[in-house]
Formats: structure tokens, C-alpha cells, sequence
């Protein structure tokens, strides 16, 4: 009897035995890092993972408040560091075609500006011309012809600082008084700046670009025309062995001898194959076609072997008769010092 009761308890054991064994459902897979990431990003930094995150939805407990939105309706903020340094700050540009830009600081001058005009308009080639807004708001009849010849305008500061020397009360005041009297001369508001000396903190460069929308533009060609002795020849011969295809020229039409050296300059520059842009063409050149690392180099002709000699300027213009109260140094203090 006692055995036929033993019976019936075993197989409920058995029974319950077989239910504790059984192996459990598998669990929901757990979210990728990019998906778990982000679940837990804050809202500001959710759209630049959404771009690669695959689609998942997300368990009722990590799901975002109410209020919130997706981060695929959000705009991706800017990348920091060198992707923003990049795409804000240009030295020279990646093209594959043969094209340059020809750029002149520190005007416009009375006497020399005009004088470039009318190489520039007799050669057929557009310029940038970075000005000082004090020379702007004195000479706004050259700013004007600038834009009615098809030049590009832009801002230089107002008044030629060391722009890591000021607060950010005076880099602003030094921008907006340029921008304005640009403005106001020529009807043209300008989208690039460069600063004096080429000296900006990156923090300067990212406030002027998200005050003003201005690009940084540097150089990656530099006659040193400002240094004495001041010829026409030096200005000619180092713009000749440094320029490439992309290339940002750096000029001073504040120099006799760099406005002398501009006819034959231009000249040996197409020579030897090369047209010319202003930057933010070229800068959308690069942007619609850039050269890429395995793109063949542009082939430019050779430089010739003896190059010719620059005439000066005979006889020297007459002095400058400026009022005190309008008299903006041409060699501005500490230049041959910081450039």
C-alpha cells in the first residue's frame, strides 16, 4: 500500500521537477551601443546618433520623457574641434583645375588701389580685396568701384589689431564697424575676413563666424612685400615660386611696389597656365569638385629660367595729403614684427 502512494507523489515531483528545468524564454536582445547611447544622450547631442544608429525601439522604462522630441527631428549640431576648424578657417583650397586667388590686404589707398584697379580690369581678373574699415569709410568711392568691377569685398578689422589682444567687447566692435561701413559703401555685405597678422584664437574665429557668418581666410603664398627693402622684383619672383593650383595669394595694395609688380605678376601667372578667382569662388570650387588624395596633380607650365625684370614706378607719386583725423599709418605698428 505503501509503495502504491508512493507512487503518484513521485510523479508529481517528477512533474514539478520537469516545469523548473524547462528552459526559460529568451530574453529581449539588448540594444547596440549607438542605440543604448541613444536612449541616454541628452536631447542637444540625440541627432548626431541618430544619422548612424539603426531604428529600435526602446524599452517603456528608458523611454523619453513627455516633451521630448525624436532625435530624428532634431538638426545635427556642428562636429567641434578640427572637422569645425576645417570648415570655417581656409588657408588654401583642394581644386583640380588650374585657378588661384589673387587677395590684397590693408586698403584701400588713395593713390595705389585705383592704380591696381585698372591693372586687374585691364588683365580681366577678379580679386579680394580684405580692407581696413578706417580707409573704407575715408576712400568709400574705391570700395565702390571694387564691387561695380566684380571684385569681392571683405573685412580686415577697423583698425588693424592684434585680434588676441582684445575682449570680446572689442572684437565685436571691430567687426560690426567694418561690416557696417562695407556695407555702407558699397551696398555689399561681406561673408570673409582675415585677420591681422593671421593671428586669431579659435574661439575668435568660431564667435566671428557665428556673429557674422564670416569665414577665416589665411594664405599659403606670402611675398613678404611689406619687409624692407621694398622692390617690385621680390614681390614678382616669390609669388611665381610659390604658387600652385588652390592657392591663396597674399598681397598689400598699401605698397608701391607691390602694385608695380602686379602687371607682370598676373601675366607669368597665366603663363604658366594658371586663372584666377576670388576666394569664396574658389572656395566653391573646392566644395563642388575637390581634388582628392588620388587625383593626379595639376600640371602647371614650368617657370622660366630667367625672369624678367620689373620696371619701377618713375617718377615716385607725390606724397599723401590726408587730414590728421584721417591718417591711418602705411606701415601699421608692429607689422613687419608679427607678420
Amino acid at each position: 500500500m505503501r509503495h502504491v502512494l508512493l507512487i503518484p507523489l513521485c510523479l508529481a515531483c517528477t512533474a514539478n521537477f520537469g516545469a523548473v528545468a524547462e528552459p526559460a524564454p529568451a530574453p529581449a536582445p539588448t540594444p547596440s551601443v549607438e542605440v543604448r547611447k541613444a536612449i541616454v544622450t541628452p536631447a542637444a547631442e540625440k541627432s548626431a546618433v541618430a544619422k548612424t544608429a539603426p531604428v529600435a525601439t526602446p524599452s517603456p522604462a528608458a523611454a523619453p520623457a513627455a516633451g521630448v522630441s525624436s532625435p530624428a527631428s532634431e538638426t545635427p549640431p556642428a562636429t567641434p574641434g578640427k572637422e569645425e576648424e576645417k570648415r570655417i578657417v581656409y588657408v588654401r583650397c583642394e581644386v583640380r583645375q588650374p585657378v588661384v586667388a589673387l587677395t590684397f590686404d590693408d586698403g584701400p589707398h588713395p593713390d595705389f588701389t585705383p592704380r591696381l584697379l585698372d591693372t586687374l580690369k585691364k588683365e580681366g581678373i577678379k580679386a579680394t580685396f580684405f580692407m581696413v574699415g578706417r580707409c573704407v569709410v575715408t576712400y568709400p568711392d574705391i570700395v565702390k568701384r571694387m564691387v561695380d568691377e566684380g571684385h569681392e569685398v571683405a573685412s580686415h578689422s577697423w583698425s588693424h589689431p592684434l585680434l588676441t589682444s582684445l575682449s570680446n567687447t572689442g572684437l565685436d566692435s571691430q567687426m560690426r564697424k567694418t561690416h557696417d561701413a562695407i556695407v555702407k559703401a558699397c551696398g555689399v555685405a561681406p561673408v570673409l575676413y582675415r585677420p591681422p597678422y593671421g593671428a586669431s584664437r579659435l574661439s575668435q574665429r568660431k564667435r566671428i563666424h557665428e556673429e557674422f557668418g564670416y569665414l577665416s581666410i589665411l594664405w599659403d603664398v606670402d611675398p613678404l612685400d611689406w619687409q624692407h627693402p621694398r622692390t617690385a622684383q621680390k614681390v614678382h619672383d616669390k609669388v611665381l615660386a610659390q604658387t600652385t593650383a588652390g592657392s591663396i595669394i597674399l598681397c598689400h595694395d598699401i605698397h608701391e611696389t607691390t602694385v608695380d609688380a602686379m602687371p607682370a605678376t598676373i601675366r607669368d601667372l597665366k603663363a604658366r597656365g594658371l586663372q584666377f578667382m576670388t576666394v569664396s569662388q574658389l572656395i566653391d570650387l573646392e566644395a563642388k569638385t575637390p581634388r582628392l588624395p588620388g587625383d593626379p596633380p595639376v600640371v602647371l607650365a614650368p617657370m622660366p629660367a630667367q625672369l624678367p625684370v620689373i620696371p619701377q614706378t618713375e617718377p615716385p607719386l607725390p606724397p599723401l595729403k590726408l587730414k590728421p583725423s584721417d591718417r591711418l599709418s602705411l606701415d601699421l605698428p608692429g607689422e613687419e614684427k608679427a607678420k
